[in-house]
Parts: C-alpha cells; sequence; structure tokens
C-alpha cells in the first residue's frame, strides 16, 4: 500500500442508521459537486442496492460521518467496469468539510487491504474526467488507468477506468 495515512477517525461497516449520511454524501460529492452523469440526488433505495451488492464503509471524525465507499466483490451483480476475477470500488465521498484529511486514501487503503484479505486479485473502479483529485489519489496508492477500458454510460458521459493489481 502506498501514501501516507493522516486520518484521525475511524472507519467501520455501515449501518441502516448511516442511511441519511450516505445519502448526503453520495449527494454532495455526485449531484451538488458532480459534472456529469448523476441529476437527482441520491435516495435510501441507492444505498440499499449498494450495501446488498457489496460492503459499504463509513469514515467516521469527531463522532460523525465524514466519508463513505462501498467495495463489490468480484461476481457481484451490478458492477459497471469490473472484470469477473475484479472486486470494484465504487461511491467514494468525503464531505467537502472533510477534505484533505486523508479519509479518502483511508477508505481506499482500507479496500485494498480488505481486498487482499479475501484473495481477490484485483480492485477496478471507474471515475468521471473532472475527477482530478481522485484521480490523483488512486494513482498514488498503485491504482494504473487502463484507457482501453473506459466505457460511456446510459447518460452519454465518459467512465476512466483505473485497476489495482493485489
Amino acid at each position: 500500500m502506498g501514501g501516507k495515512l493522516t486520518f484521525d477517525g475511524s472507519i467501520r461497516p455501515a449501518t441502516p442508521a448511516d442511511v441519511a449520511a450516505a445519502v448526503e454524501l453520495w449527494t454532495e460529492a455526485y449531484v451538488s459537486e458532480g459534472g456529469g452523469g448523476r441529476t437527482e440526488p441520491y435516495a435510501e433505495a441507492d444505498f440499499a442496492e449498494t450495501a446488498a451488492r457489496g460492503r459499504v464503509l463509513i469514515a467516521e471524525r469527531g463522532g460523525a460521518a465524514a466519508g463513505i465507499v462501498a467495495l463489490s466483490p468480484p461476481g457481484a451483480p451490478g458492477r459497471a467496469v469490473a472484470r469477473r476475477d475484479e472486486a470494484e470500488l465504487s461511491r467514494l465521498a468525503v464531505a467537502g468539510s472533510a477534505r484533505r484529511a486523508g479519509i479518502g486514501r483511508a477508505l481506499v487503503m482500507r479496500c485494498e487491504v480488505t481486498a487482499r484479505a479475501e484473495g481477490w486479485p484485483a480492485i477496478a473502479l471507474w471515475s468521471r474526467r473532472y475527477q482530478t483529485a481522485a484521480h490523483h489519489l488512486y494513482e498514488s496508492l498503485g491504482f494504473r488507468r487502463t484507457p482501453e477500458r473506459d466505457t460511456t454510460d446510459e447518460t452519454g458521459h465518459e467512465r476512466l477506468v483505473f485497476r489495482l493489481d493485489l
């Protein structure tokens, strides 16, 4: 695992009590600040669907949810870009007020630790072109761009694919 960890909070599995925080974090990151794709706010059903296909982790700082990520195992339904033998990391979001504190890095690193412990060979993810800060984070943690796997989603927006071999 690469990179320095500065996050001073905790990471735990999400519970049904985290629905409101998850919806808020995802809506802020992907609708309010988003630049392509999602136009409608997230809802409780999005949390349920994400949790049903894998693990959802919450990063807490000061007793409040400050970040979230999902990790779907190889073969799980609903993955967007992962191949059969790859896990898929998705919906990484950090509250605007909590950014630049190592939360996103800590969440991605936890996903890597989990994938290694499960014996999964790789993690794939996708990102939007405007999410350059996320691209730098992923690359600093060993993810490599795989442009030959880039796709266009149902809204006509590009998905840039990254992969981490474990």
